[in-house]
């Protein structure tokens, strides 16, 4: 039998845009949420232990897809680089408005129905009491045990504070002169826009088709070289990093507290995703 491949070192996968306009770019509430590193290791971790609980009871195929390294990578691209709005030419060239197609998560899976997905859930007839095969079934099956070994590392404190800023940076003088700045560019262009976050479809701009159109490339391009033109993203950001190092000032205890039992959880999944992969 042929080795399984060497797992890709968490530490290759970036936490902020490697292109565009926005590449590099990080907010201080970044030290607060999980990171594509963390959410990544975790899937992996679980995944591995839903396989070893599964064949604890015979199931030796059980095979929910791998969690996408390649996914993980561009996650940062597709978050923060498209905080502002599209941010890189080259893919406004190619796709618009639409996130980028050729990198994508595994299709949504669910176990085999009958004995699968009654261990698998810890309900079902082919169960007798909590036992399958002579052998006792965790509480909410194989998932159930899975959940409680591996917590998501999850951040909603600092989610909502980072919403709030960021809905704040709207109405900051220095972003709408900016953004006016902007505007007056996309004008220029053949475009009456206020704002770069505008509603495409209010501007007879078709954006719900699964590729994008001429009409979409051609405005999602002058889009991107507007705000290159007038430093947009890089203003933009630069105040939404003053408005976030206030609202961490101001929430410092909730967010410490839940960032202590965020690392916690993705240190051990983290852990997990390691020695499964030196095995």
């Amino acid at each position: 039998m042929n080795a399984a491949p060497a797992r890709m070192a968490l530490d290759q996968i970036p936490s902020a845009p490697t292109k565009g306009l926005a590449v590099g770019l990080t907010l201080p509430l970044d030290e607060f949420t999980a990171k594509p590193a963390d959410g990544y290791a975790w899937k992996v971790a679980v995944q591995d232990q839903w396989r070893s609980c599964m064949a604890r009871y015979g199931f030796k195929n059980f095979g929910p897809p791998q969690a996408s390294d390649q996914a993980a990578r561009a996650q940062a691209d597709a978050t923060m680089g498209r905080r502002y709005g599209v941010s890189d030419l080259d893919v406004a060239k190619k796709y618009g408005h639409h996130l980028p197609t050729d990198i994508k998560e595994p299709a949504r899976w669910e176990p085999a129905p009958g004995a699968e997905t009654a261990v698998f859930t810890g309900k079902g007839p082919e169960l007798k009491g909590n036992t399958y095969a002579g052998k006792e079934v965790p509480q909410d099956g194989c998932r159930g045990e899975t959940r409680r070994m591996f917590p998501v590392p999850q951040t909603p404190e600092a989610e909502t504070v980072g919403v709030r800023v960021f809905d704040e940076t709207k109405s900051d003088p220095d972003v709408l002169k900016a953004f006016a700045q902007w505007s007056s560019c996309m004008k220029g262009k053949g475009y009456q826009q206020s704002h770069p976050l505008e509603d495409l479809r209010s501007l007879g701009i078709p954006v719900s088709s699964p590729t994008a159109g001429k009409e979409e490339i051609a405005h999602a391009v002058a889009d991107v070289e507007c705000k290159q033109q007038t430093d947009l993203i890089k203003v933009w950001n630069g105040k939404e990093t003053e408005k976030q190092r206030k609202a961490i000032e101001q929430n410092a205890p909730k967010l410490t507290e839940e960032r202590a039992a965020k690392d916690k959880n993705a240190a051990k999944a983290a852990q997990a995703y390691t020695v499964a992969g030196n095995r």
